[in-house]
């Protein structure tokens, strides 16, 4: 049997790369679709590889199974001549769309141009290829958007009660753009819903960040601004930051290995014809009381829970606010169902809960790398 034709993008990304090492697993070749040239990605690539433990075999045969396409999400036909368009949709079986803007706090415009004009492009190249290419969608759990309680099922997609933040919004109308696509053309599409990933891998050079991470690359800017960083006062002489939230609140966090893997083997499932929706999602969530925890053992600060910004809010406390975007997220209470995925592969999805040693271990080396950059 002829090996499939599988496409990625967003492979030098925080989920994409691992992405990259569970499909070479699984194929012998793997084309990445990325803007930069064929040396750096390749060397992004190797690099992540590196790090997370590959094999000196794999990493010396990585030139002849990884085959770079420079492309370009936001330009009609990738940025692609309609020549090359058209030769690279028929040679593929299998199209992962992974790539993306994941800035929280971003521009609006800017991440619909990139989230949902990059999704349309990768529609249109799946709807291009002779060969039909089953399409695996990234999207986020967070297209739940601002439906703080009960629980979320796989199949609910309903902007009623707003989003917290535009990313949310973006990705929103990125799955909208990809059900009615696979609707129109009678084509099936798997969408997978990721929760928060984080990993407790050291962060190198450019390598991706991860939003957890991102917490702890603000602490260490936070600390230095205020004159924090090389002072650590007895715990009843460190500043109290109010932050608003809501103790009883939680999160969902996944180790971004184990997302990689599971949604890797639902791709080996064949799809039931329609749009298969799959929550990527870990069994136990994180409190937030348990983040803000490690958070007071990695900063000379006392975090504080509070309901509402505090009138006398401290220059500190504004800083934290204006530069977070995690805010929104102290405040949750709901709970992503996963049955399709349970359905699927049981309980061998599981992962153990992350203790407040593992999430110690994400905010801190990134605080450091912070520190060091």
């Amino acid at each position: 049997m002829a090996e499939p034709g599988v496409a990625l993008t967003g492979a030098t990304g925080f989920l994409g790369a691992h992405l990259v090492r569970e499909l070479l697993r699984r194929h012998r070749t793997l084309t990445v679709l990325a803007r930069g040239d064929s040396a750096s990605v390749l060397d992004r690539i190797g690099r992540f590889l590196r790090l997370a433990g590959a094999s000196a075999e794999l990493l010396d045969e990585l030139p002849g199974r990884v085959r770079p396409v420079r492309t370009d999400l936001t330009r009609p036909r990738l940025g692609l001549s309609a020549t090359a368009f058209r030769e690279l949709a028929d040679e593929l079986d299998v199209l992962w769309h992974c790539a993306g803007d994941v800035t929280l706090g971003g521009d609006l415009a800017e991440l619909r141009r990139v989230n949902v004009g990059g999704t349309r492009q990768m529609l249109d190249l799946a709807a291009a290829g002779r060969r039909q290419p089953l399409l695996h969608h990234v999207s986020t759990a967070f297209v739940a958007g601002a439906h703080r309680y009960g629980t979320i099922r796989e199949d609910f997609l309903d902007d009623s009660a707003g989003f917290e933040n535009h990313y949310e919004r973006s990705k929103f109308e990125a799955e909208v753009l990809v059900r009615r696509w696979a609707a129109e053309h009678g084509r099936p599409v798997v969408v997978f819903r990721p929760s928060v990933l984080v990993t407790d891998l050291p962060r190198c050079a450019d390598l991706p960040r991860h939003t957890v991470g991102l917490v702890g690359e603000l602490v260490e800017k936070h600390l230095r601004q205020f004159g924090l960083a090389d002072h650590w006062p007895p715990e009843h002489l460190r500043p109290v930051v109010r932050i608003v939230g809501d103790s009883t609140a939680h999160l969902n966090l996944l180790p971004v290995d184990t997302a990689a893997s599971v949604m890797a083997r639902l791709a080996e499932h064949p799809p039931s014809g329609g749009v298969d929706t799959f929550h990527i999602v870990h069994r136990w969530d994180t409190l937030i009381a348990d983040l803000l925890a490690v958070l007071e053992r990695i900063a000379p600060v006392r975090p504080r829970l509070v309901s509402g910004v505090p009138p006398d809010e401290t220059s500190l406390e504004a800083a934290v606010r204006y530069y977070s975007a995690f805010g929104s997220y102290a405040r949750q209470h709901r709970r992503f169902d996963d049955s399709r995925v349970r359905a699927l592969l049981g309980n061998s999805t599981h992962c153990p809960r992350l203790d407040r040693n593992y999430l110690h271990a994400t905010i801190r080396r990134a605080a450091a790398s912070a520190a060091r950059a």
